[in-house]
């Protein structure tokens, strides 16, 4: 049952999901919409004179007089560059872009002879479920409702906190709440979301997450030439387009088609340390991090190792657990100096803090910190 605003009634569908909100959307293509989306959607190449993506600031930070040098800070909270105000705007925007290429694909059948505009309304409309704690759920449904994409489905842990989700109950989106404390499977995650027949992104392959969904974001870092980067490791996606731009650079150099975002020499881009912070417990502030599993992750410290030990990436990558003590340092000191933050995007400069204590940066290091932004937070 619906009521007057097309939301569906709370319903226990059984003892692990739950149903909070629905959005009536059609089920299947007409000509209309698939034409909306292959002409309204811009298409962008790796001219960095055109970017796909308005860079975010880089903010010098002087922490000498707490005792913890200097730092780099690239701000992805700016709204002038993502409009929820968290990195998650960068791959929100990648998965819009998989409707424009679909219905690119269906226009050209079209002209093509090859399928009728009838043959075209059997077409089942693809929706894309997305396990979340917030940010990238919130940043999906306010990409798609500039696109008049379908709603997204949003998969919630059954304990998110009630300010969280009254904010995503205001979103464009389906909402649905389960115990995500264990390991769910795509098929899990698309029953979870009345999604039998769509996409899962939380483990989707096609589209390469792993290189696309920050590849901008990680050229606007490689190009600062730091020494070490420190990052939050949430879903891991970031860390990945990381490492991942660290090899592809590589054997692009290697072969001669060097991408033409990349503004600094090879050996740059192949000796910075990265750093990705997760929390070392369970009950940490920096909520959107802590995970009991990734089953989706693709990188984990071994491939991290592998990339160091065959001298593609920096000595000392890693992917690190940061004390909670440092988490509410770090968090405290990026909103003192005007920088928006939550506390899980203040993990990157939390590890930076721990390692700096402890003496592994040297004075003479750039280093550049990540702050994926101020979302959705308890």
């Amino acid at each position: 049952m619906s009521n007057s605003n097309g939301w569906e009634s709370p319903a226990l569908l059984n003892c692990d999901r739950q149903i909070l909100k629905e959005i009536p959307y059609p089920q299947c293509l007409d000509y209309e919409m698939v034409r909306r989306w292959s002409e309204n959607i811009p298409v962008f190449s790796d001219d960095p004179e055109l970017p796909e993506w308005r860079p975010t600031p880089v903010i010098e930070l002087d922490l000498s007089t707490e005792g913890l040098g200097r730092v780099f800070v690239k701000n992805e909270a700016d709204r002038m560059s993502n409009p929820t105000g968290t990195i998650k705007d960068r791959a929100a925007w990648e998965i819009a872009t998989v409707y424009r290429d679909f219905a690119i694909s269906l226009m050209t059948k079209i002209r093509a002879g090859l399928l009728t505009k009838k043959e075209l309304e059997t077409i089942p409309v693809p929706r894309f479920s997305v396990i979340t704690a917030g940010n990238e759920g919130r940043a999906l449904a306010n990409c798609f409702e500039v696109y008049d994409l379908p709603p997204p489905k949003l998969l919630i842990g059954n304990k998110t906190n009630t300010r969280v989700l009254e904010k995503l109950l205001e979103l464009r989106a389906d909402i649905y709440s389960a115990d995500l404390s264990q390991p769910l499977d795509p098929e899990t995650i698309r029953l979870s979301t009345n999604n039998p027949g769509g996409i899962d992104i939380t483990s989707i392959k096609p589209i390469e997450p792993w290189s696309v969904f920050y590849d901008w974001h990680v050229h606007e870092a490689f190009n600062l030439s730091p020494n070490r980067i420190y990052l939050p490791y949430g879903s891991g996606r970031l860390m990945e387009n990381y490492l991942t731009w660290q090899v592809r650079s590589v054997r692009n150099e290697v072969e001669g088609r060097r991408d033409p975002r990349l503004k600094v020499p090879i050996a740059d881009v192949v000796t910075i340390d990265i750093f990705g912070a997760e929390p070392a417990e369970a009950s940490t502030i920096a909520d959107k991090l802590f995970a009991p599993c990734r089953p989706f992750a693709l990188y984990t410290n071994e491939d991290t190792s592998t990339t160091t030990r065959l001298a593609l990436g920096g000595d000392s990558s890693s992917i690190v657990k940061v004390p909670e003590p440092d988490i509410v340092s770090a968090y405290g000191l990026l909103n003192a100096y005007g920088i928006p933050a939550e506390p899980s995007g203040a993990a990157g400069l939390a590890l930076y803090i721990n390692h700096f204590q402890r003496g592994l940066v040297r004075p003479e290091e750039k280093v550049l910190v990540v702050n994926t932004g101020f979302g959705l937070q308890a």
